[in-house]
Order: structure tokens, then C-alpha cells, then sequence
């Protein structure tokens, strides 16, 4: 029995029933669970229920994590019923894709039909999105397992996958996803699947991932630091190699390759903001980990010397010393990931689509030899 999970919450209503509907219209879908408590959503439920094959089922999220109440709720609450019921494949889809179509769903139950425990989508993303992505997950996946497959899955943070009956049944016991309720429950299933041996498939949907885009980066300040935390909370055991496929990439569309996802001038107050006391103690903590000083972020609103390298040294600075909640570290770690985007959108982005994509990857490949040899010579 296949499944199909679509959590929500303030996403367009037309868009969130547009996919409901398209998942409960597949041959191969038994139910498609929505999985959130707004009105518009319960009224359009009932108009589009039995228009296809499988059941619509509309029910709210448990509060099963320890963390801020968020996404990571509502997939475990997907995850714990999958369980109990022995759901035999178990999709996630989020609600906010604009392109949502049956192709996503037969990538991922033909991957499975091959033997795969585990089906992640991947998707081309504009030059200027999935910034967290390029700045937080992959390279603190780098800095942290280097030689795995863990910094090379495309889509680490995408909550677009397929599970199976032994991925479901796992994953909902481990107690590191379940306590998981907020931005960084995909970040902490990917490492979850990777750990326990799964096997995985990476299937590409070359029209990419449609979705509304950003006004100012503060949009996403609440992602970026749990985000960041569920990096730095993951097991630092190296995970067991796992048979792993993907399909070859598609050519990227002319219109994405143009598209830009946030506003950037909105977007520069963050960097310029007068630094907190505890902010500028961090800053000063901060500078003997750098081969060149940053002091100028904090007092004039200079990122221009968060590169690569600077931006390698920071993380290893943070990884260990992060605490999610404390304010000094909350807005220290959001201006230095805003300062990283600012800085690679003004030198490498404006450069043109494909040369900011083979950026992004030679920096991740680069963070993970320079790990590696460090990790070699311990």
C-alpha cells in the first residue's frame, strides 16, 4: 500500500489542494494524507474527496518532538501512523510545489519497485536558492563526513522522498528523528536513512522544484539555525557505505537559470544591523580562527570577506560552540550565513548560472578533502 503525506501549514491553499488532488488521482496511491488544520483546507478537502482513487484523509499533527512545534511534528506524525498501520511505501511531498505532477510519483514507486529502501527527488534550484543547502547542510555534512555519500546527496534538505516498509519501521523508533519537530527534521532523517544502511535512490526532476520564492533572507532565519543545530547534533560516527544510484541530470531550464530567489537589498540590512554585546564578544571569539579578520561585518556591514575558505573556518569554529536559543549565537550565526549569501551572490552568482552551480559543488568537494586530510592526520 502507498501513501502519500503532504503537510501544511501557510502555503496558498490553491496549492496545497492542487497537490492533494493530484496525488489522490495516481493509479498507484491508496491514500493521500493531509496533514495540518486550516478551514480552507478542510472545505477544499471535502469538495475534491472522491474525485480519484485513493482516500483523502485530512487529520492535524501530534506534538511528538522537543523542539519548536514545525514540520518536524507533522512528519513524524505521518511516520508513527505509517507504522502502526504497515504502510508498505510512505511518499512526502511538500505542499508548496507549484509542478507537483504523477512524474514525481512514478520516479519514486519505480525506484522502489527496483529494490530501493529509501527514493529522495533532486531538481535543479535557481542560482540564489537552496542556500542553506550550500551553506549549511551540505558543508557541515562535508566537514563532518568526508569520503560518504552523506555530502554528495543532492537534495539533503528536500522533503520530497519516498520511504519503504524497513525505512518506515526504523526511522519512526529512532529517537533522534522523532524529537526532531522543527526546520531540522530533514536534515536528521537524510543522516538517519544514511546511518542505518538503507539504500538509496536519487531520482531527477529536471523542470526543478516550482515554488514561491523569497522577499528579505529574515524569511528564513528560523531554518537556518535549526538547520544548522541538526547538523551539529548528528552522530559523528561515519555512516556504513549504502548501495546508492541516481538518475543522470537533465538539461537545466533557460527560465530557472534566470529566476532570482530573494530580494537582495531587503536582504543587506541584516549584515548592517548594529551587533548585541553578545554578538560582538562572538565576533572577537571568533578571529583567532580565521586566516583574515572579520571585524568589519559586524561594524561596517562588510561581507566581503566570507569566502570559501573564511567560510570553511567559521563553520568548524561554530560547529562545536552553536547553541540554538541563545540569543548572542542566534544572530551571530544568522548575519554570517546572510554576510555568505551576500557574498557569493554579488562574486560568484552574477557571473552566470553555470559557473555559480560549479561553485557550489568544487566548494562542498573541496570542504570534504580538507576535512578528509585533517581527519587523516589525526
Amino acid at each position: 500500500m502507498s501513501v502519500i503525506a503532504i503537510p501544511f501549514k501557510n502555503e496558498d491553499p490553491n496549492v496545497v489542494l492542487a497537490n492533494i488532488r493530484t496525488a489522490a488521482g495516481h493509479p498507484r496511491i491508496e491514500e493521500v494524507w493531509a496533514i495540518g488544520h486550516t478551514p480552507d483546507i478542510r472545505r477544499g478537502v471535502d469538495e475534491i474527496i472522491g474525485e480519484g482513487p485513493a482516500r483523502i484523509i485530512l487529520f492535524p499533527e501530534e506534538r511528538l518532538g522537543s523542539l519548536r512545534p514545525g514540520k518536524g511534528d507533522a512528519m513524524n506524525t505521518a511516520l508513527q501512523r505509517a507504522d502502526r498501520a504497515g504502510i508498505d511505501r510512505l511518499h512526502f511531498y511538500d505542499a508548496d510545489i507549484l509542478n507537483f505532477d504523477s512524474d514525481w510519483i512514478d520516479g519514486a514507486e519505480e525506484a522502489a519497485d527496483r529494490g530501493f529502501d529509501v527514493v529522495r527527488h533532486t531538481f535543479p534550484r535557481a542560482a540564489t536558492d537552496a542556500m542553506i543547502t550550500w551553506f549549511v547542510t551540505r558543508p557541515m555534512l562535508a566537514i563532518k563526513y568526508p569520503g560518504t555519500i552523506l555530502p554528495r546527496i543532492g537534495q539533503p534538505l528536500g522533503g520530497e522522498l519516498l520511504l519503504t516498509r524497513k525505512a518506515i519501521s526504523e526511522l519512526a523508533r529512532n529517537e533522534d528523528v522523532r524529537s526532531r519537530s522543527d526546520w531540522g527534521i530533514d536534515t536528521v532523517l537524510t543522516h538517519a536513512a544514511v546511518a542505518s544502511g538503507f539504500s538509496l535512490y536519487e531520482h531527477h526532476v529536471p523542470d526543478g522544484k516550482q515554488h514561491a520564492l523569497y522577499g528579505s533572507l529574515v524569511e528564513l532565519r528560523d531554518m537556518v539555525l535549526e538547520c544548522f543545530d541538526a547538523a551539529a547534533s548528528l552522530d559523528p560516527r561515519q555512516p556504513p557505505p549504502v548501495r546508492h544510484q541516481r538518475d543522470a541530470d537533465a538539461a537545466v531550464p533557460e527560465s530557472l537559470k534566470a529566476t532570482t530567489a530573494y530580494d537582495y537589498d531587503s536582504s543587506a540590512s541584516i549584515v548592517t544591523a548594529t551587533p548585541s554585546p553578545q554578538e560582538s564578544d562572538l565576533i572577537e571569539r571568533l578571529q583567532p580562527a580565521l586566516s583574515r579578520p572579520v571585524r568589519d561585518l559586524a561594524e561596517r556591514g562588510d561581507w566581503s570577506g566570507l569566502d570559501a575558505p573564511t567560510w570553511y573556518e567559521f563553520l568548524t569554529f561554530a560547529l562545536p560552540r552553536f547553541q540554538l536559543g541563545d540569543p548572542g549565537w542566534d544572530a551571530f550565526l544568522f548575519r554570517m550565513w546572510t554576510g555568505r549569501v551576500l557574498w557569493y551572490t554579488t562574486e560568484v552568482a552574477i557571473d552566470g548560472y553555470d559557473a555559480a552551480m560549479g561553485y557550489l559543488e568544487s566548494t562542498v568537494r573541496g570542504y570534504e578533502q580538507r576535512a578528509g586530510d585533517l581527519s587523516s592526520r589525526r
